[in-house]
C-alpha cells in the first residue's frame, strides 16, 4: 500500500477504505456490473454516512474526470484492477504537474486542497473504490494545464 503524507482528518477515509477492502472480491463483482458509453465512466456509491461516502468507479479505456477538486473533502483511492493516471501540480501557482501511476492493488490518500486529474490511459477497463470524508458534497473543475 502507498500513501502519500496525512493529517489525523484524512485518516478517516483511509481507514473506511481499508474496512470496505476486506469484501474486495465483492466491490470488484459490482464494479464489473456498471455499464457506460465507449470512453467513458460509470459509478455507483457503496457507503452513505453522515460522516462519509464512497464510490465504485469502472473507467474505460481512455476515459478521464478532467482536472477537480473534491470541495474540501480529503479522499482515499484504491485501484482494484487496471492502473490509473494522476496528474497533479503541487504549488498551484507554479506550471510544473507531476504524474503518478495508481497500479492495482495501491491507495493513495487525497488531501482536502488536492486538485488533479485522473484517467486511464490504457485500453482495458479499470476499477477504483473512492472514499471521501466528509462526505462528497461538491466538486469544482478547473481548465486542463497547459503544455
Amino acid at each position: 500500500m502507498l500513501t502519500n503524507a496525512v493529517d489525523d482528518r484524512a485518516l478517516l477515509p483511509l481507514s473506511l477504505a481499508s474496512e470496505l477492502l476486506r469484501n474486495r472480491r465483492a466491490l470488484l463483482a459490482r464494479a464489473r456490473t456498471l455499464t457506460f458509453a465507449p470512453g467513458e465512466r460509470a459509478w455507483t456509491r457503496v457507503l452513505d454516512t453522515p460522516d462519509a461516502d464512497a464510490w465504485l468507479i469502472a473507467w474505460d479505456g481512455s476515459s478521464r474526470v478532467g482536472p477537480h477538486d473534491h470541495g474540501g473533502s480529503h479522499g482515499a483511492v484504491h485501484v482494484l484492477q487496471g492502473t490509473l493516471t494522476e496528474s497533479y501540480r503541487p504549488n498551484p501557482t507554479e506550471p510544473e504537474e507531476r504524474i503518478r501511476h495508481i497500479t492495482q492493488g495501491t491507495t493513495l490518500a487525497i488531501p482536502e486542497d488536492h486538485v488533479h486529474d485522473v484517467a486511464n490511459l490504457g485500453r482495458r477497463r479499470a476499477f477504483s473504490l473512492h472514499v471521501y470524508a466528509p462526505r462528497l458534497t461538491s466538486m469544482t473543475f478547473y481548465p486542463p494545464v497547459p503544455g
